[in-house]
């Protein structure tokens, strides 16, 4: 049958309808395929990343990391410094329609403290209760003045999930998660995809420019920045420094970067079981020496084409608790020797385990060359991810390369490595001065002096050494130069807020 003229139009017409009603998608790489995505027990990066879209956060950070309003509109302090009150964004739901309010508040704290799994008690330990004064109103009681917890509520600690989801799914939230962000869970793929979808009902969904996000996992940078380069996808986090060459090069493609927080580090066993029993496990100055041994500017420069920022502490020079009083050393290969020779020694082994990914191993190799010409036999053991992590938790290791996101405030990161009981002081590493001097810093709230102690705290984990600091890395992501709206902040996160298609 012939069709008539008319009938052409109204076809063509229809498939130009149909294709402009397709809903639009953001596909995004990224280089880990994270773990549960439950706040209470993640405990990776790519799984804060991808939380970004999912649940909203009590508070959130800003670009210069101050706390901003996010589920919670305002708060107030008690005068004593032991409890603060929040005041609740109205109309909210959860993704299953519940609604978000003080009793919510109230179970996720409870939950996050109480979970035999989570990861979250440390950053809660000093909440002592939770109670709702109303629909819109909780207060928080603490033990003990606790300034940083505002920080920790910007990040998982403050992730509200469905109570009604979290008690039907149990053990199983995890595996489709029910939160109150802009998206809502959809399917997930292991080692392959994670989608979601636009939520209805979100309270900020006009700025929500796509109607779906897919993550994909990509664990190869160069990979992913080709696969956005053919238009594969619309984003790529954690570019290569030495790729960035090419994204600057090709018209088709924005890089957009920041300042991160993150640190990578060279942990040393000081104390967890038969791994630490080597000499730079038990001579804090093998480690000076070997610190000595190394030059920060050359793994910089030879690693990442000098786009990072080599530096000798866990806090970023963005801080403004950073403590200019603790320059790096230069390289000294001489006095290493000395060092080395007052200890009686004059070559030292040590086994370096790490992750087998293209900067890890670029580093490892590095600091292997420029140790052994001061006598340290370093014999790298890299290994696949999920591996070298076990190893790493564990405390399976004589030396480490630790890769830490950081946060906005220097607590959760000196007390989770350097804290005698940190949740991620798995070398075992303990001075009680330090512990003392982390201590106080929760509690004063005046900034002059946090800063002091800060100022003593560092003095002291860089003459101990129970890790030496390397480098901070650079945030880098290559889009699709079309994409409005992406700001990418310290902490590495892609929120999808003002994110849209181009023309």
């Amino acid at each position: 049958m012939r069709l008539t003229r008319s009938a052409l139009l109204a076809a063509s017409a229809l498939t130009l309808f149909l294709g402009t009603a397709q809903a639009a998608t953001l596909r995004v790489g990224i280089q880990d395929d994270p773990d549960a995505l439950d706040p209470a027990t993640s405990g990776t990066y790519t799984g804060r990343f991808v939380f970004a879209s999912l649940c909203d956060k009590l508070v959130d950070i800003s670009p210069d990391l101050k706390i901003v309003p996010q589920l919670a509109e305002s708060w107030e302090w008690d005068k004593d410094g032991k409890g603060v009150t929040f005041t609740l964004r109205k109309n909210v739901k959860f993704h299953d329609g519940t609604p978000f309010d003080a009793e919510a508040v109230k179970f996720n704290i409870e939950r996050m403290k109480t979970m035999p799994d989570s990861k979250r008690k440390a950053e809660l330990a000093p909440v002592s209760g939770v109670e709702a004064l109303g629909a819109d109103k909780v207060h928080f009681t603490l033990s003990e003045p606790f300034v940083p917890l505002l920080a920790n509520l910007s990040d998982r600690a403050g992730m509200m999930v469905s109570p009604k989801a979290a008690k039907e799914k149990g053990a199983d939230f995890g595996a489709a998660p029910v939160c109150a962000g802009p998206y809502e869970f959809v399917e997930r793929k292991s080692r392959d995809l994670i989608r979601v979808k636009k939520f209805a009902d979100y309270w900020n969904a006009s700025e929500i420019g796509y109607d779906e996000v897919v993550y994909n996992y990509i664990g190869d940078s160069t990979v992913r920045l080709s696969r956005v380069r053919a238009g594969d996808l619309d984003i790529a986090e954690r570019i290569a420094p030495t790729d960035l060459k090419t994204i600057r090069e090709d018209s088709n493609l924005a890089l957009h970067s920041a300042p991160g927080l993150a640190v990578s580090h060279f942990m040393f066993n000081v104390g967890n079981g038969e791994k630490a029993n080597t000499p730079l496990g038990r001579d804090a100055k093998l480690r000076q020496a070997f610190e000595l041994a190394i030059d920060r500017n050359v793994i910089n420069r030879v690693a990442f084409n000098g786009e990072f920022l080599a530096d000798n502490q866990m806090i970023p020079p963005s801080s403004p608790f950073y403590s200019k009083a603790h320059p790096a050393p230069a390289r000294d290969i001489k006095k290493a020797k000395e060092l080395m020779a007052a200890a009686g020694q004059t070559k030292v082994p040590i086994e370096l385990t790490f992750e087998n990914s293209l900067a890890d191993s670029r580093v490892a190799q590095i600091i292997q060359s420029m140790a052994s010409e001061a006598g340290f036999e370093v014999k790298l053991l890299p290994l696949e991810t999920t591996s070298a992590i076990e190893r790493y938790l564990n405390g399976n290791f004589e030396a480490y390369i630790g890769n830490w996101s950081g946060r906005a405030d220097p607590d959760p990161t000196l007390v989770a490595f350097f804290g005698c009981s940190g949740a991620q002081n798995v070398n075992k590493y303990c001075n009680k001065e330090l512990d003392g001097i982390l201590a106080q810093a929760r509690a004063e709230s005046d900034d002059g002096k946090r800063k002091a102690l800060y100022e003593k705290a560092t003095g002291i984990y860089l003459t101990d050494l129970p890790s030496i600091p390397l480098y901070h890395s650079n945030w880098f992501f290559a889009a699709r130069k079309n994409i409005e709206g992406i700001k990418i902040y310290p902490d590495g996160l892609l929120r999808l807020t003002g994110v849209k298609p181009g023309a």
